[in-house]
């Protein structure tokens, strides 16, 4: 009976164990999101809906009348995002998602921590896995940093510095490698 109990136990323990091991796994690249945003399968009409819908976000006048080009400051969520730019094919759909963030994080509510690509590549990988590609970079004189890239026949995602520059703001971007922006087609 001891015996049957604890084999019971064991079995029950590595069922929790790889349940929990299958929940935390990452998805495929092409599965990545954006605020709540797949780029292989919105379109503009779907962008603006959604980040209209969640609110938080107001649309730069530039761009309401535009058909290639969407860009999206952050008002009062995602405040360590300074805009999300959006752009589109002819069709519509999403070729580029380029997400600029701010030079500091307001974590907690006393300090300001600087951010940081590899902050931003830790999220990215509980998201997607782990990096392709990690590139150090860096131009004369200033410091190295790591700049991130997961990539595969469908989407490349990039964490890196504006400019190269270990002090420039972090941006991720997101390309659609299946898509040319510039390719037009009649309908």
């Amino acid at each position: 009976m001891n015996l049957r109990a604890s084999q019971l136990l064991i079995t029950l323990l590595s069922l929790t164990f790889f349940t929990a091991a299958q929940a935390n796994e990452p998805k495929p690249i092409d599965q990545v999101t954006v605020v709540g945003i797949n780029p292989l399968k919105q379109s503009l009409n779907s962008v603006r809906r959604h980040l209209w819908n969640i609110g938080g976000f107001k649309q730069a006048t530039f761009s309401v009348r535009k058909r290639n080009v969407d860009k999206f400051f952050a008002v009062n969520r995602l405040l360590e995002i300074y805009y999300l730019e959006f752009y589109y094919d002819n069709a519509g759909r999403i070729t580029t998602i380029y997400q600029l963030y701010r030079p500091t994080s307001h974590r907690f509510s006393e300090s300001v921590i600087p951010t940081n690509t590899r902050d931003l590549a830790q999220k990215m990988m509980q998201q997607i896995g782990e990096p392709t590609r990690i590139e150090v970079k860096g131009s004369s004189g200033s410091p190295n940093y790591a700049a991130y890239i997961w990539q595969d026949d469908k989407i490349t995602v990039k964490i890196d510095r504006e400019d190269n520059d270990a002090f420039g703001n972090i941006f991720v971007q997101y390309t659609v490698n299946q898509r040319d922006p510039y390719l037009v087609t009649l309908q």
